[in-house]
């Protein structure tokens, strides 16, 4: 299995923040928000890894080293997540995991995940009011619609993590798709773009994780949520059985050395 995590974006929302650095590099306490991505996937047994970048890339390439495969997103400013995704085409050829770099999510969370059969999308069903969610419509539990915007017709069941799984099988479904709404809709567009049009061709299982610690990082109220809240609830986690027997990662080498 492979993993891409999306982080070419700027975060000019949280730069003051984040001294201006991308939100994979939000420290948690001693360690990156990046790094924490990277060792719950490790944790999980996915070792291959490519990180998108562009905004600061080379600080991110500084803070993560040689772990990861990179792929450089040159026209970040005039493109959007969508245009990120589809630069990995030639490189995932294996079930693949796909992250935004700015979601904390706790380590059940990624179990739910991986241990639904085929593709699979993660969902908070008490989430997804305010007007930057991404907001999801199922039909049981198969996607039928994921978007920003929903009209006055349609009731959004939830808010998407921005954290998903897809089979080898249907990758270059994904990849086509992907492309097709680069071509019908530029490249200044979410990578769910490409999700909604997988999902009118293949089924996308949508897990509900309600009552789970998850926060997507966009403004100061988020940051404050992961610090205050979400953190210590997964720090909590990772210290104890199961993931203290294996949980090999540089949030808790920093934490033994603070």
């Amino acid at each position: 299995m492979q993993a891409v995590i999306l982080a070419a974006g700027c975060g000019s929302r949280l730069k003051e923040y984040n001294k201006g650095n991308p939100k994979a590099l939000i420290k948690l306490d001693k360690a990156r928000l990046v790094e924490y991505q990277i060792s719950i996937l490790r944790y999980f047994g996915i070792d291959n890894i490519c990180i998108v970048i562009g905004y600061e890339g080379d600080n991110i390439q500084s803070v993560v080293g040689d772990q990861c495969y990179y792929i450089k997103n040159k026209d970040y400013a005039s493109t959007n997540s969508l245009y990120s995704l589809w630069l990995t085409r030639n490189w995932v050829n294996d079930d693949l995991v796909i992250i935004n770099s700015d979601v904390l999510a706790h380590p059940n969370i990624f179990w739910h995940l991986l241990i639904t059969p085929g593709n699979a999308l993660l969902y908070d069903s008490s989430s997804g009011l305010d007007d930057e969610s991404m907001k999801i419509e199922l039909t049981g539990n198969k996607l039928r619609h994921i978007s920003k915007s929903f009209s006055v017709i349609e009731e959004p069941k939830g808010e998407s993590l921005g954290v998903l799984k897809f089979q080898k099988s249907d990758i270059k479904l994904l990849f086509n798709e992907a492309e097709l709404a680069l071509a019908t809709g530029g490249p200044d567009q979410w990578a769910p773009a490409a999700f909604e049009r997988f999902s009118r061709k293949k089924n996308i299982t949508c897990i509900d994780v309600k009552g789970f610690p998850w926060v997507e990082i966009d403004y100061a109220e988020d940051l404050f949520d992961a610090m205050e809240s979400v953190w210590p609830q997964i720090q909590k986690a990772i210290h104890s059985p199961p993931y203290n027997q294996a949980f090999a990662m540089p949030v808790l080498a920093h934490s033994e050395q603070a």
